[in-house]
């Protein structure tokens, strides 16, 4: 740690590559880890907690970009790409920082025990955790990590400083709104728009699926036919029924089935960990399986799960990407209900008595299986919804919105991140430069959280 940095860009960077993943930052305290914490808490006292974290603070930054020769060698310039002559690491200088400015979110967290004592400190600057330090903590911790750490919060200071100055002379939100770079911001595109500047698009949102199960899909919709209240019950079920709905689905969807029984299609193509329904499960999901045409052995089963395995997971995937074709019974709402006093006996016991099971189909970003399943089901007479029906119509008819994320945030898992004005926004997409002058006039980018004095 012999530089000598400077609050420009090249340096702030050179700093955050301590804690990538290459090396560990800070988990235990020190007492220099906390004055330097202490010493940008002090700078941030006349700002406002997060609303949605009261011991956390947050403020954006603007860092000089400097220039080439803020890199200490012609070595250093290696660590940005395998290129060979000056001029092309001076090109690729100037894309890494083509703006005078770049840009940073400074989160700095205090967290404190019942009696007053501190129990956690951090810092967090643009998409890497600085410090993460729990005072009781023993590890040891790594010299070029904490020195880096130090170094980085006592190199930003004026930043922070100039920052807070702008807020308390009442310019600061008005510069976040107004110069705060898209690749920073949160918004949405309306997917016609998508649609209309990159037609291909739509084939990949259309999935594949026909227009006759489009069309199909559509009128269940619009009859109202989605509704768990409007559908049957099957009064006696077994594993055998599970299976065949998901052979149904299965040899739609264009599934190799030939010479396979319903639930030989199951076990082929299913996840697997089925909490002993088969007898093919190992550890948590083990057991002997069950009779597979006995309704007394699947109410046994159903009834009785330990929980933590997936047997709806007839598709697998990612957390995001598989698709479960899920068993319901009305017996946990009614009993909910009835204890929550907000039926009668009177009432829990008509309910009771019509209750039964039916499907829900849950596979939202995977239209081709999901709505293949539903509607073949349907057709078979079958009791099934499909979560997120509206949401998936309105994606085929490209009039809902898809949310533009920050490029830091995976672009999954963010349906919280916008409002209910914009319905109830599945899929999430990057916006990069090439991009921007196509789409920017079609944007509609969501205001940034207002900072606020104390």
């Amino acid at each position: 740690m012999e530089n000598k940095y400077k609050i420009v860009a090249p340096d702030v960077d050179r700093l955050l590559r301590y804690f990538d993943r290459r090396f560990s930052n800070p988990t235990g305290s020190t007492p220099r880890l906390r004055a330097a914490v202490e010493s940008l808490s002090k700078i941030l006292t006349p700002l406002k907690p997060l609303q949605s974290n009261e011991e956390a603070k947050s403020i954006w930054i603007c860092v000089p970009r400097g220039d080439i020769s803020d890199y200490d060698s012609f070595d250093d310039l290696k660590e940005y790409g395998d290129v060979e002559t000056y001029e092309e690491y001076l090109e690729l200088y100037k894309q890494d920082y083509p703006y005078e400015v770049k840009w940073y979110e400074l989160v700095v967290v205090e967290s404190y025990e019942k009696d007053g004592s501190l129990f956690y400190y951090g810092v967090g600057l643009g998409d890497k955790t600085v410090i993460t330090a729990r005072v009781k903590e023993e590890e040891k911790i790594s010299s070029d990590s904490e020195n880096a750490a130090v170094e980085l919060c006592a190199l930003i200071e004026p930043a922070v400083k100039e920052s807070i100055q702008l807020l308390k002379d009442g310019i600061y939100n008005d510069k976040i709104d107004n110069e705060l770079p898209y690749w920073f911001r949160t918004g949405v595109i309306r997917r016609a728009d998508l649609w209309k500047a990159y037609p291909d698009t739509k084939d990949g949102d259309l999935d594949g699926l026909s227009d006759e199960t489009i069309y199909q899909f559509r009128e269940l919709i619009i009859a109202g036919r989605n509704d768990e209240h409007c559908i049957g019950r099957i009064k006696s079920f077994t594993a055998n029924d599970y299976f065949k709905a998901c052979a149904l689905g299965y040899k739609v969807c264009g599934r190799n089935t030939e010479g396979m029984s319903p639930a030989e299609m199951y076990l082929k193509y299913s996840d697997g960990r089925d909490e002993g329904l088969t007898g093919t499960g190992h550890g948590l999901n083990e057991g002997p399986g069950i009779d597979f045409d006995d309704p007394e052995a699947w109410n046994e089963w159903y009834f009785g799960k330990r929980g933590g395995g997936h047997p709806w997971e007839i598709i697998p995937g990612g957390n995001s990407t598989h698709m479960d074709l899920f068993v319901c019974h009305d017996e946990h709402e009614i009993d909910y209900l009835l204890h929550a006093g907000k039926i009668t006996e009177d009432e829990y016991n008509e309910r009771k008595a019509s209750a039964g099971y039916y499907y829900r189909i849950e596979g939202k970003h995977r239209p081709f299986e999901s709505v293949n399943f539903y509607v073949a089901l349907s057709a078979a007479g079958l009791p099934v919804v499909l979560d997120d029906a509206e949401e998936i119509l309105a994606r085929f008819d490209g009039s809902d919105y898809i949310g533009i994320v920050p490029h830091d945030t995976p672009t999954r898992y963010c349906e919280n991140l916008f409002p209910s004005e914009y319905g109830n926004v599945i899929d999430f997409m990057h916006i990069y430069d090439d991009e921007m002058p196509i789409l920017e006039d079609k944007i509609i980018w969501l205001p940034e959280p207002t900072a606020i004095l104390v």
